[in-house]
């Protein structure tokens, strides 16, 4: 498999479904959820992040997922 390397706008939209649910859900958190959010492990959470930053540039920046009008 060839990577080849521009904006990928299959990316975005992507991204955009994965993100508009959490952003809803961010500002409509449960009640006291600040509390059990201290509970959580933080190497996980550390890996969780790291790999929302390699997946948003891999799709973004990845040409090869978007639709070819050519044949």
């Amino acid at each position: 498999m060839d990577i080849h390397f521009g904006f990928s706008y299959i990316g975005l939209v992507f991204l955009l479904m994965l993100m508009i649910p959490n952003i809803i859900w961010g500002k409509n958190k449960p009640k006291d959820y600040d509390k059990y959010v201290k509970n959580e492990n933080k190497v996980l959470l550390l890996f969780e992040r790291i790999g929302e930053i390699l997946v948003t540039c891999l799709s973004l920046y990845s040409s090869y997922f978007n639709y070819s009008f050519v044949r």
